[in-house]
């Protein structure tokens, strides 16, 4: 029998999912961009570290989101592994929701190793000081960090539901 506790609970973490696909798509927008800038021959140093700093707060609210969710998610982690047929619908939702992201966050992982080849040609042109490869590093160190993690996370979260 469906509690309606926990079928808030499985909506919310579905809205999350939501929420965090319409944030990936601005990232990987935002990647897009940047590939536009690295491609042009008069490097513009700072609407690339304006791409930047939009990725940061992408990859904030991402950060954020995954916390709620797993929040949410072991709060009723027992529902969904014991009575995952009551919830069946909303569970193949969810899934459908991390496959899609998890999908979305190759890509965007292509494009950024793309980019950061790219931005590595315009180093070596000496067209960009160290400082802004160095910012440039970390922004793509801590996002590879985050989406990676995030990605074998997004595979785990509904493992178990087919009990």
């Amino acid at each position: 029998m469906r509690d309606s506790e926990k079928l808030t609970y499985i909506n919310i973490m579905i809205d999350t999912l939501k929420k965090k696909e319409v944030i990936l798509k601005e990232l990987k927008t935002t990647t897009i961009k940047q590939a536009t800038i690295l491609e042009q021959e008069d490097f513009d140093a700072d609407g690339f570290d304006a791409t930047i700093d939009e990725k940061q707060k992408r990859i904030d609210e991402l950060i954020r989101l995954d916390e709620g969710f797993m929040d949410l998610y072991e709060k009723i982690k027992d529902t969904l592994i014991n009575e995952g047929k009551d919830y069946a619908p909303e569970i193949d939702q969810a899934k459908n929701l991390i496959k899609t992201q998890t999908d979305m966050s190759v890509e965007i992982q292509a494009l950024e190793e793309k980019n950061r080849v790219k931005l590595s040609i315009h180093l070596s042109k000496g067209r960009q000081k160290g400082k802004d490869f160095r910012t440039s590093s970390r922004t793509a160190a801590a996002y590879y960090k985050n989406m990676s993690n995030r990605h074998q996370e997004g595979d785990s979260y509904f493992l178990d539901s087919k009990k």
